[in-house]
C-alpha cells in the first residue's frame, strides 16, 4: 500500500493542495483539474465542512438545512447531488434575501443564500482553486487569506508612513464591487493559469445560476453572490489585476528601476477595500486618473467619486475600522492608530441598545451579554492606541449601566451604588481582574459565592501585531512555521496572564521560556541558547 492511501482524508487534502501550490509557484499551468471535481475526498471534507458551518441552519431555495443531512444514507445522497452539479453543471439559484447594514437599520445589503449541495460544491471548487491563486496573488492583499488578518494591513500602513516616509493617501472605493464583477473577464483571468475548460465551465455557471427574490427568478449576468463560499476568492483573483497594475509602476521592481520610476506608490488591500500611499499631492491625483482608467478599461469597475478620497496623513484617514493619522511636534513624528469615531460611535450605539434588557431580563444574563461585546471590541481594537479610547468607552458605559439600574431598580443611584457596585477582587469570571481595587457594577450569583462583574476595556493589553509572514501556507514546511507562530503567540498571551503564572510554578515556566527560545532563536534572560 502506498504512503499516500495511507493518510487520512485531511492529509490527502493538503498533500494535494501542496502540489497544486508547488506547480503554481513554479508558473506552471494546469489543464487537468476537472478530475479533483470528482474525487470523493474533497466532496466529502466540503460536505463535512458545510454542515459543521452555523449557516447551514439558514435553508436555500429547496428549503433544506443540516437536519435534513443527519444519518449516512442522506449524507451519500448528497455526495450524488454535489457530484452531479460538478458533472453537468447544474447549480441552482440563490435565495436573495436583504439584510439590515450594522447599525444602519434604514440601509440593507443583498445576501445570497446557496443550497447545501451547492455550497459544499462551491467549497470543492474552493479548495482546488486557493493553493493555486495564493501563489499568484499580491504579498499586501489580506482579506479572506489564510494566517492574514486587517491588523497586518494597518502595521503595514503605520511602517509605510512611520519608516518610508509616505505622507499621501487615496482611499478607494469601488462603486458596488460584489455586484458588478463581470463574468466574462473573471474567465479571461482564471483561464490565463487555468487552461481547464471544465472547470471554468463549473465556475461559469455557479456565477449564472441567477436569483429568487420574492418568487421571481432573476439573471445574474454580472457580480459574485455575496454569501457564497467561493466568492471570496474569486474577488481576490479579479482585483489582484489592480494589485499587480499598482505594483508595477514602482514597488516590484528593484531598487535601480525604483529610481527611475515617475511615481513611487505602494498598495494595501484588503477585500474590496484598498488604500495607496504615495509622495505628493500630485502623485496622488495623477494615481486616482490612472486608476480610474484602468478599472474602467480592464475590469469594468467604477471608482465612487464622493468616496474616493485623497487624504494627508497629518489630517488622518479611517481604514478597517481604524483612523490613522500621523501626529507631529516640535521633531518628533508618531503614526497614530485609534478606534474611528465612526467604530466608536458604533460601538456606543451597540451598547446602549443591549443595555435596554437589565430592565426585563436577569442581570447577570445582560452582564454576560454586554462582556461578549466588550471583548469583541477590545480584542479587534487594542492592536493600537488605544488606551485613552478603552478610558473614554469604560466611562461611557459606566454611566449608561447606572441610569440604566436606576430605571430598573426604580431607586436612587446611592442606592444603586450600594447594591450592584463591587470591587473586582470579587470576580468569579475575571482571576486576572482580582488586582485591581476600582469597583464596576455586577451581580451577585444565587448562592452569593461570587459576583458577575463588567469587563473594563482599559485592563486589556495593547499590543502591536507583527508584519505579516510571505510564508506559503499551502507548502509543508513554511505552513508547520505559521501555525507554530500562531500557537506560540497564543501560549505567549496566554502566559502573560498574571494569575496563571502561580499555577505553573517554576519548573513549568523555565520549560516554557525554553521553548519559546527554540522556536524563536532567541535569547530569554536565563536561558542559554545552544
Amino acid at each position: 500500500m502506498s504512503t499516500f492511501a495511507q493518510l487520512s482524508y485531511g492529509e490527502k487534502r493538503f498533500e494535494t493542495q501542496t502540489r497544486l501550490a508547488r506547480r503554481a509557484i513554479e508558473n506552471k499551468n494546469f489543464s487537468r483539474l476537472h478530475q479533483l471535481l470528482r474525487w470523493n475526498v474533497l466532496i466529502d471534507l466540503s460536505i463535512i465542512k458545510v454542515l459543521r458551518n452555523s449557516g447551514s441552519k439558514t435553508p436555500g431555495m429547496d428549503g433544506k438545512t443540516r437536519k435534513d443531512y443527519v444519518t449516512d444514507r442522506q449524507k451519500m445522497e448528497l455526495r450524488e447531488k454535489v457530484k452531479g452539479i460538478l458533472r453537468h453543471y447544474t447549480s441552482s439559484p440563490v435565495r436573495r434575501i436583504y439584510i439590515p447594514k450594522p447599525h444602519k437599520p434604514h440601509e440593507k445589503r443583498p445576501l445570497g443564500i446557496p443550497n447545501i449541495a451547492d455550497r459544499a460544491a462551491q467549497d470543492v471548487v474552493r479548495s482546488i482553486l486557493e493553493p493555486i491563486y495564493e501563489s499568484k496573488q499580491h504579498p499586501h492583499s489580506y482579506g479572506f487569506r489564510l494566517f492574514r488578518c486587517a491588523h497586518h494591513a494597518i502595521e503595514r500602513i503605520r511602517w509605510l508612513i512611520g519608516q518610508q516616509k509616505y505622507e499621501w493617501i487615496v482611499e478607494m472605493d469601488i462603486k458596488g464591487f460584489f455586484d458588478a464583477v463581470n463574468h466574462d473577464v473573471l474567465i479571461n483571468i482564471l483561464s490565463k493559469h487555468i487552461h481547464d475548460k471544465k472547470l471554468l465551465k463549473v465556475i461559469r455557471h455557479m456565477l449564472e445560476a441567477g436569483l429568487v427574490y420574492d418568487g421571481e427568478f432573476h439573471e445574474t449576468s454580472l457580480g459574485v453572490p455575496q454569501g457564497g463560499i467561493v466568492s471570496p476568492l474569486l474577488g481576490n483573483i479579479y482585483l489582484t489585476e489592480l494589485d499587480n497594475f499598482i505594483s508595477g509602476l514602482y514597488e516590484c521592481h528593484n531598487q535601480w528601476r525604483r529610481s527611475k520610476a515617475p511615481i513611487p506608490c505602494f498598495i494595501i488591500r484588503y477585500a474590496d477595500d484598498a488604500v495607496i500611499l504615495c509622495k505628493s499631492k500630485e502623485d496622488a491625483e495623477t494615481l486616482k486618473e490612472m486608476i480610474t482608467l484602468f478599472l474602467r478599461e480592464s475590469l469594468q469597475l467604477e471608482l465612487s467619486a464622493e468616496k474616493t478620497l485623497i487624504s494627508q496623513v497629518d489630517k488622518g484617514f479611517d481604514f478597517l475600522g481604524f483612523n490613522i493619522r500621523r501626529w507631529r511636534r516640535q521633531n518628533m513624528r508618531k503614526v497614530l492608530v485609534k478606534p474611528s469615531r465612526k467604530a466608536i460611535q458604533k460601538f456606543k450605539q451597540t451598547l446602549s441598545r443591549d443595555s435596554k434588557m437589565l430592565l426585563s431580563l436577569p442581570g447577570i444574563e445582560v452582564i454576560k451579554g454586554l462582556n461578549a461585546k466588550i471583548r469583541g471590541f477590545a480584542e479587534y481594537f487594542r492592536r493600537g492606541n488605544s488606551k485613552e479610547v478603552f478610558r473614554y468607552v469604560d466611562h461611557y458605559l459606566w454611566w449608561l449601566v447606572l441610569h440604566r439600574l436606576t430605571q430598573r431598580t426604580g431607586k436612587s443611584r446611592s442606592y444603586v451604588a450600594k447594591t450592584h457596585l463591587f470591587r473586582y477582587n470579587m470576580d468569579t469570571n475575571h482571576p486576572q481582574y482580582r488586582k485591581y481595587i476600582s469597583r464596576n457594577f455586577g451581580f451577585k450569583d444565587e448562592n452569593n459565592d461570587g459576583v458577575h462583574m463588567l469587563d473594563r476595556l482599559q485592563y486589556y493589553k495593547i499590543e502591536y501585531p507583527n508584519k505579516c509572514s510571505q510564508k506559503h501556507p499551502y507548502v509543508k514546511e513554511d505552513r508547520e512555521q505559521l501555525v507554530s507562530n500562531r500557537k506560540l503567540n497564543e501560549l505567549i498571551r496566554m502566559h502573560q496572564k498574571r494569575f496563571l503564572h502561580r499555577l505553573f510554578g517554576r519548573d513549568n515556566w523555565f520549560s516554557f521560556r525554553t521553548d519559546v527560545v527554540k522556536r524563536q532563536r532567541a535569547v530569554v534572560q536565563g536561558v542559554r541558547r545552544n
